[in-house]
């Protein structure tokens, strides 16, 4: 009796290892053929995006304006990759060359290459000689604000002439001068037949700062000499000046006297007034007074700025007290016209 019971016990545990071992085989047989039916599908979606793209004709864009063309390009569900170029022929915007060309068949949401013209490759100076500075000055600072941003305009110079006020007499750059550089436009315009007449500043006893400050802001030119202060005078101050308060034409010649301290045994420092000599150049004499600036470059490398003021040229002279061993640059418009360098040595 015990034995017939194990005996249906081991029959009926092994039709349950069969049916489970038959399951197991099902299920792995159902994962398979999942795994088929899924990369069938994925390859079966991939060649349907690829070859299913409707065809389109390219339009002709060639000379119409950018935005013309991105929307023939988008009425044709094609997309623009945009190359810009400098031309002389065509105006700024329009479209020079496409590819593919036009009449080309391709398939939707294709990029088509389109070369934008930038314009003129440089912006020239024109000639503003002879005409009113008011009705000039507003088309030029347009200019300067457009493709033509490296030029800057400088506030007007007046000269007393016969010529109606206000008419520009001279220009720099002259006219036809390619703007490929930051520059600045310098007007000398016509006062009339009356003479302009300007304050000198008072810079007695100024230290080399103020008397900085002063040339910044003045329309009248100093002639700098020095020496060696004496026991009563005291070093790095102006001790003597031509008519300081009082009224002469504009950009007068004045003579300052400035005295600077003993130079120190063991070097540090060098003062003194920088002139043409020193930078080496023949003097240039300007139509009209142009902007100058002075900066020093220390041995480290730092450069800064020490002194920017207008003037006319030729024989000019400027002070300075700064570290042996710097490197003084002399920047004629701001750069645009001449640069010259003198180096502080003993």
């Amino acid at each position: 009796m015990k034995e017939s019971f194990f005996n249906k016990l081991r029959g009926s545990f092994s039709r349950h290892s069969e049916e489970m071992q038959n399951s197991g085989k099902s299920f792995v047989f159902i994962v398979i053929v999942t795994f088929i039916i899924m990369g069938a599908a994925a390859i079966a979606v991939f060649f349907a995006s690829v070859q299913g793209a409707e065809k389109v004709m390219v339009p002709s864009v060639v000379g119409k304006d950018l935005k013309t063309a991105l929307l023939e390009m988008q009425a044709k569900e094609l997309y623009a990759k945009i190359q810009l170029k400098y031309s002389d022929q065509a105006p700024a915007d329009s479209i020079l060359a496409q590819d593919p060309d036009a009449g080309a068949i391709v398939k939707a949401y294709r990029r088509v290459t389109l070369t934008v013209s930038r314009g003129t490759s440089a912006d020239q100076i024109e000639d503003y000689t002879g005409r009113n500075i008011d009705d000039v000055l507003p088309t030029v600072q347009l200019l300067s604000g457009g493709r033509s941003s490296l030029l800057k305009v400088a506030d007007p110079v007046y000269q007393q002439d016969a010529s109606p006020r206000g008419t520009i007499l001279a220009q720099s750059p002259e006219a036809g001068t390619v703007v490929t550089d930051a520059m600045t436009l310098q007007f000398i315009v016509s006062s009339g037949t009356q003479t302009e007449e300007v304050s000198v500043p008072n810079i007695v006893g100024k230290t080399l700062a103020q008397v900085y400050d002063a040339m910044k802001g003045s329309k009248v030119i100093f002639d700098f000499s020095s020496h060696i202060a004496y026991d009563n005078e005291k070093p790095g101050t102006v001790t003597a000046e031509e008519n300081p308060g009082g009224k002469v034409a504009e950009y007068s010649r004045i003579k300052v006297e400035f005295a600077f301290a003993q130079p120190a045994a063991d070097g540090g420092r060098i003062s003194g007034v920088l002139t043409p000599a020193d930078l080496g150049g023949a003097p240039v004499e300007y139509p009209f007074p142009v902007t100058m600036r002075l900066s020093a470059t220390t041995r480290e490398g730092e450069t800064k700025t020490l002194v920017s003021f207008t003037h006319t040229g030729k024989n000019f002279s400027i002070p300075y007290d700064v570290e042996e061993g710097t490197l003084l640059t002399l920047h004629v418009l701001d750069g645009s016209a001449q640069e010259q360098t003198y180096k502080l040595q003993r």
